[in-house]
């Protein structure tokens, strides 16, 4: 039944009838995030996601795995998109998910797509959770502090709107440019070959440690004149810049790993 359950939705996902539900990084991040990697990667492995794909591109792919939040067959997945470290924790020390987390998955998905010998459909499955799970471990609150759930516990105003920080920092500032992910994808490009060799040849708890060095910064909120935290410009201005590399960052590292895993 999960196989035929993953061929509808994950069809529907590909061809935009689903509407979008709560994702790290928004439809936005993760399609820009997706595209960097396509537009880097080698002709082996282009040629290798094709066929597992039918031709969709990442970041067609790269938001199924927040749209089938709506999916109660999919329930026991929502702990796979973060991992919860306190700031004393080391990852020797912290207590992992019993259920999963998103290195442990990234883990897990890396192996499904270097085996010769899985289905298609779940090769098809575990490139949509693996796109889209190496944007999330770069959004700093996605690897969070477990009381507050990573943020979605901060109950603060965007721009006079209720909100909370996680969503913030998945999709609203991002959002706040209005742009389309291929201007956004045109924007993100120019990245120079020091950039690239610095980003690369790291591993997925390296990347996990980058985002919990940068999640405490997020807490720096604004308030209004009623003395309620209110982000707005200012916010935009400090946080924008840290956001858009992370970006970069994913789609450099996403097109990197797809390479060495899709290799012939």
């Amino acid at each position: 039944m999960k196989k035929v359950v993953l061929a509808i939705s994950l069809g529907m996902v590909i061809n935009g009838g689903l509407v979008d539900q709560a994702q790290a990084f928004g439809p936005l991040g993760h399609r820009v995030i997706g595209q960097i990697a396509e537009n880097n990667l080698t002709n082996d492995a282009k040629q290798a996601i094709d066929n597992i794909s039918n031709g969709k591109s990442l970041a067609q792919l790269s938001t199924w795995a927040d749209e089938i939040r709506s999916d109660k067959n999919w329930d026991h997945a929502g702990p796979w998109h973060y991992v919860s470290i306190a700031d004393d924790e080391t990852w020797q020390t912290v207590k992992r998910s019993e259920d999963g987390d998103i290195i442990a998955k990234l883990e897990d998905f890396e192996r499904a797509l270097a085996n010769p010998n899985l289905s298609a459909s779940k090769k098809l499955e575990a490139l949509a959770f693996y796109v889209h799970f190496v944007g999330d471990i770069h959004q700093p609150l996605h690897v969070g502090h477990s009381h507050d759930k990573g943020g979605n516990a901060i109950k603060l105003k965007w721009f006079g709107e209720q909100t909370n920080l996680h969503s913030v920092w998945d999709s609203k500032i991002l959002n706040h440019q209005e742009l389309s992910y291929t201007e956004y994808t045109g924007f993100l490009s120019h990245f120079n070959a020091d950039d690239v060799k610095a980003w690369q040849g790291k591993n997925y708890y390296q990347w996990a440690d980058e985002s919990k060095a940068l999640r405490d910064s997020a807490y720096q909120l604004e308030k209004n004149r009623d003395g309620e935290d209110d982000l707005r410009f200012n916010y935009v201005f400090i946080h924008k810049p840290v956001i858009e590399k992370r970006v970069q960052q994913a789609g450099v590292r996403l097109a990197e790993k797809l390479n060495q895993i899709l290799a012939k």
